[in-house]
């Protein structure tokens, strides 16, 4: 499940230059601070191998029946299972950026010891692959309109949650919300495909009230193939404040109203 050698040597490259972006940020010149940092590769072979097994069996998502929270957790107050394993694969990867092995194989161990847990109360169900697609995709038929919320849910976890289809197709993760100030709600949320550590992600702005939710709050639905992302809306970070502008929000509307008619 490891890297191969020849990848190992791509981590480094993208490590580095993860580093000197990091360097950038914080206005520290990044020859001085990150040139000098030495990574955690098998920290990040480790980290990777479990990002995979865990992205394969769906993890997050609570078989038929659910849980309750005396047994599990209260979503909206506490944050939920895929929230957490987020905090801390975070965690462990700054320490893996910092050279510091012994503490992300730490908080690797950490959520592993959760995940192993999580996998428990699922049960068997998990295990036969037909039963287990066939109740996901139950799951997120079940998924309501945002609109129709009748309750308080936390931006914490709303950021970072994954959005799919009815097909259960990954579609993309909900990286930051933008707000109306005229209205006081959410205007649009960014999300991100691909990239890499923060690296290379493409983000795109879908509009907050085209989403579902799922009972859980472990995945938003939006009903479309992940090609239809491809020519969505984007958003740069450095142009963010262009999109403020009538003419951008028009065909944010336009493409949208378009594709989801």
């Amino acid at each position: 499940m490891g890297l191969s050698s020849s990848a190992g040597v791509v981590v480094a490259i993208i490590m580095a230059s993860s580093n000197s972006v990091f360097a950038a940020d914080a206005g520290t010149p990044a020859g001085e601070e990150a040139g000098t940092r030495a990574v955690a590769q098998q920290c990040v072979k480790d980290l990777q191998a479990f990002d995979k097994e865990f992205a394969g069996v769906g993890f997050g998502v609570l078989p038929p029946g659910g849980f309750t929270a005396q047994h599990y957790y209260a979503w909206g107050v506490e944050g939920t299972p895929r929230d957490k394993l987020r905090a801390w694969s975070d965690a462990a990867y700054l320490y893996a950026l910092e050279g510091n092995e012994q503490l992300c194989q730490a908080v690797l161990a950490s959520m592993r010891k959760f995940y192993e847990g999580h996998q428990k109360l699922v049960g068997t169900e998990s295990d036969d692959l037909n039963v287990k697609t066939a109740w996901r995709r139950a799951h997120l038929a079940r998924a309501a309109p945002v609109a129709a919320m009748d309750h308080l849910v936390r931006a914490k976890i709303l950021i970072g949650s994954e959005i799919r289809n009815l097909k259960d197709e990954r579609l993309g993760k909900i990286e930051d919300i933008v707000l109306n100030p005229d209205k006081r709600d959410i205007r649009y949320i960014l999300v991100s495909r691909g990239g890499f550590l923060g690296i290379g992600k493409n983000w795109v702005a879908i509009r907050w009230s085209d989403l579902r939710a799922t009972e859980d709050h472990e995945l938003y639905v939006l009903d479309v193939a992940p090609t239809v992302l491809d020519e969505a809306p984007s958003v740069e970070p450095r142009t963010f404040a262009k999109t403020a502008d009538p003419e951008w929000l028009r065909s944010l509307d336009q493409y949208w109203d378009h594709v989801l008619k």
